[in-house]
């Protein structure tokens, strides 16, 4: 197997900006303002709500329907705020949450809380005044009142209050310190720093000695220039472009600044010189955008692509051409489109004449898509002739020639999707003679509704040019003549190549001409971008900027695996086979000989809950992020060794009958017992009967690692055992919406957790029982009762995880071990872990078998 590529999700929007606060202060540090850190829910105080603040013109026909439920390319990021004078929220490092006045009170001696960060709340905005010697006034925006260390005390945990301002009185007099990305915020008067105090929403704003926690540190946040901080900031108030667009929030319900995307867009200067981030949150906004401006990012705010929508249905023949059909236009240069969806959901059945309907036209130059689905009719993606795009991590359907035009676009690490059943040509690349490169399909996947009916392209002008490489292509790939006409433009004229392909629909033949090494060295995605001025995108977007060790950080998902399961090579050693049908599949995992088990598509066990046998020395790995096993799992018995399961769904045995204790029906996703090195990654477990991951009986050197596991009564168990024998790791996981098992860790040697994601639990989280030792690092749990937690003859040592709105629990002590000992790793921040596991956990469409 080779290594796939893959990188943290995690961006920074701001510039490094220095804080100037007050005429002829000095810059208060430099560096960034407002570390990147998870977006809370959008809470409010108790009873204050927030202000709403050229190519042919050849006509290509086809036809199918889109389809609004197509896979996303799951990823969630974080954002920096933008940062300016003079008016910000603090928002606190371990909570995340933002010092809040209650109710929006004006009233002398309101003591201050935490709570969800809110756009535009005034009662959550503070100017930040210089008051000599170094210090700070901060000045809450709706009440011109200040914070205030009531009689300047030094007793420690004393709540913080609004008090009338008084220049250079001690104890409204602040020093901002920065340290780890944020910013100390220390009394004048005591020395001491604000912190909150245990527990979520509402919990005091008080002042402490100061330490390295989290919970001590705090990101300035900008919210206004000059700032009156008036929260003012409602519905559809687009501008001319006189001034910026800061924030530029977009929310549907009218939560953020502007109602609709394109009024963001109206509002940036029409000179734009730096990044202009558009923030939109979670909905579906049904509307044309035309980008006209440089320098625009639209940004989704969700979870996954799927949760923000920009929909239109206008086809070609309503709009006037295709250009006018795109629900997204784009002609300012340097577009950045990411963690969201672009559709255009016209239904080509219900007009005849005028077909093209786009989602996404490209008409500038150097725009980079990440992390999106683009999804259409029939033409979904036009590359115009002036533009270069790089198209990562995303998702892009259509029909008939539904990829084209005559610019350059690196499709990286994608999934492309031919929707009809009958097929069609995914390409049709209308490259000019005079430029050399035109589309490059690099580590990505082919996948359609049909199998042997689908082309790889046609010419729309006569020297057109694209080239499939290290890609998956599906059986929908028509193997014997991947490559077809079009008008008088014959194929074999074409510039047309692939090189290294794999999966079903890949072959070499007389129809598929093939790149050689050396020619293959000219087509990479850097020169394809590279242009006149050097553009580099796959750097600098992250593909190669390091990060933690076994793929956590930025580079490649790696191949290799890590921690206790270290040495797990699975089939490596055998044949790779694909498993088309459950029979296939039962065939070879049971085999003796060793194999690499390409799983490509839905298999159904042919009895509920059966357990297939695996033997030893078995890769079983989904072909893309669509291999599935439904109604059925794996048993790993005594005598079972090295096995590899990765990049799989299996699902849904729940038996309503055995509900809510599951005892009766032992159907698991994953059961072991008694096996020894197995590596279970980048999988999705989620209804089944009893449990997800069984670890029992001594099973041991284990990694469970980027995998979600949900959805579940008893989600993962390891113990039922005397013995203290099992080691292992169990990291990069996201763990939701369980019951209990999340997991319990009863008599193991060694259990080392770390970077987990932990969200809506029932009964309790992470579990030590028995003699078990256990290491918990830069996890975060949010909503989890009992987020972690010991009985009495077990070891638990906890560092550096957050904790949000998850009462109980959190009981360490005993003497645990050192994993460093044992292996190597490196940890992400806990504050980044939500973004980076939601973006990475689950099968991954760029994860093969090679």
């Amino acid at each position: 197997m080779s290594a796939t590529p893959r990188r943290r999700r995690t961006l920074v929007v701001s510039a490094v900006v220095a804080l100037t606060l007050g005429a002829g202060t000095a810059a208060v540090a430099d560096g960034l303002l407002g570390s990147p850190a998870p977006t809370p829910t959008a809470d409010t105080p108790t009873t204050a709500a927030p202000s709403d603040s050229a190519p042919p013109s050849e006509t290509r026909a086809g036809d199918a329907a889109a389809d609004a439920s197509a896979p996303a390319a799951a990823s969630t990021r974080t954002a920096a705020a933008r940062v300016a004078p003079d008016t910000y929220r603090l928002r606190n490092a371990g909570s995340h949450q933002c010092v809040d006045v209650p109710d929006a009170s004006k009233a002398n001696g309101t003591k201050l809380q935490q709570w969800g960060c809110t756009d535009d709340a005034a009662w959550q905005q503070f100017r930040v005044t210089a008051d000599g010697d170094g210090t700070y006034r901060l000045v809450a925006a709706h009440s011109d009142q200040c914070v205030d260390l009531p009689g300047a005390t030094g007793e420690a945990g004393t709540a913080l209050q609004q008090w009338g301002c008084t220049p250079r009185q001690k104890q409204q007099q602040w020093k901002l310190e920065p340290t780890g990305g944020g910013y100390q915020v220390i009394s004048a008067a005591s020395g001491q720093c604000a912190t909150v105090a245990a527990g979520g929403s509402g919990a005091a704003v008080v002042q402490k000695p100061c330490s390295d926690a989290a919970s001590h540190r705090w990101d300035l946040e900008l919210v206004a220039s000059g700032g009156d901080g008036g929260g003012d900031g409602g519905g559809d108030t687009g501008n001319d472009g006189d001034e910026q667009c800061d924030p530029c929030t977009v929310a549907a319900d009218g939560t953020g600044k502007y109602r609709t995307v394109q009024a963001a867009v109206d509002a940036v200067p029409a000179d734009n010189g730096a990044e202009q981030v558009i923030s939109i949150k979670p909905g579906t906004y049904r509307e044309r955008v035309v980008v006209d401006k440089p320098n625009v990012s639209l940004v989704g705010g969700g979870a996954s692509p799927s949760d923000v929508t920009i929909v239109e249905g206008v086809s070609a023949g309503e709009g006037g051409s295709h250009r006018d059909s795109a629900t997204v236009l784009v002609q300012g240069p340097d577009f950045r489109a990411d963690n969201l969806t672009i559709t255009n959901d016209h239904d080509e059945a219900e007009s005849p004449e005028g077909n093209q309907a786009l989602a996404l036209y490209l008409d500038a130059d150097r725009a980079v898509i990440d992390d999106a689905r683009i999804l259409a009719d029939q033409d979904t993606l036009m590359v115009g002739d002036p533009a270069r795009a790089y198209v990562t991590d995303s998702y892009v359907e259509g029909t008939v020639d539904f990829i084209y035009g005559g610019g350059t676009a690196v499709f990286d690490r994608s999934t492309i999707h031919e929707k009809r059943e009958t097929g069609g040509p995914i390409t049709a690349a209308s490259t000019p003679a005079d430029q050399k490169y035109g589309f490059l399909f690099y580590r990505s996947t082919i996948t359609g509704t049909g199998d042997g009916v689908t082309q790889l392209g046609r010419p729309w002008r006569p020297d057109a040019s694209v080239v499939y490489r290290e890609s998956d292509l599906s059986a929908t790939v028509k193997a014997a003549e991947p490559w077809t006409n079009m008008s008088d433009n014959s194929w074999t004229n074409a510039r047309y190549a692939e090189y290294k392909n794999t999966g079903a629909g890949a072959t070499v033949n007389d129809n598929r001409p093939q790149l050689s090494d050396a020619e293959a060295a000219e087509h990479t995605p850097e020169n394809y971008l590279a242009g006149s001025d050097g553009w580099n995108p796959v750097t600098a977007g992250g593909n190669d900027d390091g990060g933690s060790d076994a793929g956590s950080g930025d580079g490649e998902w790696s191949d290799v695996a890590d921690g206790y399961a270290q040495g797990t090579t699975g089939g490596a050693d055998g044949e790779t086979v694909t498993a088309s049908t459950y029979a296939d599949l039962e065939k070879y995992v049971t085999a003796p000989e060793p194999y690499v088990v390409r799983v490509e598509g839905t298999l159904e066990a042919d009895e509920m809950g059966k357990e297939l046998k695996v033997t030893s020395n078995k890769t079983i790995i989904g072909a893309g992020d669509s291999g599935e096993l439904v109604g059925g799992g794996f048993f790993l018995g005594e005598d079972t060794e090295n096995v590899i399961i990765r990049n799989l769904t299996i699902r849904d045995t729940r038996m309503p009958q055995d509900d809510p204790d599951d005892k009766e029906f032992d159907y698991d996703a994953i059961q072991m017992d008694g096996a020894t090195n197995v590596w279970i990654d980048h999988n999705r477990l989620v209804r089944m009967n009893d449990g997800l991951i069984d670890n029992r009986h001594n099973t041991t050197n284990v990694t469970v690692s980027w995998n979600e596991i949900a959805e579940d009564n008893k989600a993962f168990g390891i113990g039922w055992t005397e013995d203290l024998v099992t080691e292992i790791t169990i990291h990069h996981n996201w763990i939701h919406d369980n019951n209990q098992r999340n997991p319990s860790i009863d008599n193991v040697a060694k259990a080392h957790l770390y970077n987990n994601l932990m969200e809506n639990l029932g009964s309790y989280g992470n579990l030590a029982r028995g003699g078990s030792k256990v290491v918990i690092e830069n996890s975060y749990y949010d909503g989890v009762p009992r987020p972690f937690d010991r009985q009495d003859d077990a070891a638990l040592t906890e560092r550096g995880s957050i904790v949000v709105d998850s009462p109980g629990g959190q009981n360490t002590g005993g003497t645990t071990f050192d994993p460093k000992a044992d292996y190597d790793y490196t940890l992400d921040p806990a504050a980044d872990v939500p973004a980076i596991v939601k973006g990475g956990a689950g099968p991954q469409a760029s994860i093969t078998a090679g």
